[in-house]
């Protein structure tokens, strides 16, 4: 379970008395935010919008392009991009000490992002998996995790694209056997359950 870094308390102080705002609706990429805000402990605010509201001003003011998820930060900046969103909530709980360690979560997140959920959706989750999973299932063949012993913004973006295209497009990921114990161990988190297969 990833474990807030006291060293990030200066952090936690500012953000204390107004929570990051995270805007969005059930369904949606929402949940992943959530997901990890409950990982790490993180007090957000969530805040469901209709498309009425994502037109506004005010709201375009926190995502530019109308879309969701949008954050506004604690400090009252606009965060867009669930990605980007979950890099600041775990720089916000300290989760990510150093630039090497911000570095190595956010190319996972990107990938996540850029290359495995467009190639699924495209296909319909007919892709050539053994591209996109062989090496991931190697990766996982000596750590629990993709950044090691615990859980982290990196699994939290990697296993909610690998579940969205198991629902969305039926995708089977039975030659992947670490994969498969990888999303099982993701499956029996409590925080996963309420969001990602709740929301």
């Amino acid at each position: 379970t990833m474990k807030p870094n006291r060293r990030g308390s200066a952090v936690s102080v500012r953000a204390a008395g107004d929570p990051p705002s995270i805007y969005g609706s059930p369904g949606s990429r929402t949940q992943i935010v959530e997901w990890l805000a409950l990982e790490l402990g993180q007090d957000i605010k969530s805040v469901n919008l209709n498309r009425a509201i994502m037109s506004t001003p005010e709201y375009r003011a926190v995502h530019p392009f109308g879309k969701i998820p949008g954050c506004k930060a604690a400090d009252g900046t606009g965060i867009f991009e669930s990605g980007a969103i979950m890099l600041y909530l775990a720089d916000l709980a300290g989760s990510l000490p150093t630039p090497e360690a911000r570095g190595e979560a956010a190319a996972w997140i990107i990938w996540a992002n850029a290359t495995m959920w467009p190639a699924l959706e495209a296909s319909r989750g007919k892709c050539n998996l053994e591209n996109l999973f062989g090496p991931v299932d190697a990766i996982l063949a000596d750590k629990a995790w993709l950044l090691g012993s615990d859980l982290s913004v990196a699994d939290v973006a990697v296993a909610s694209y690998i579940k969205y295209g198991q629902l969305f497009f039926r995708m089977d990921i039975k030659a992947f056997p670490n994969v498969v114990r990888y999303m099982e161990q993701v499956e029996q988190r409590e925080a996963f359950q309420s969001t990602v297969m709740g929301g």
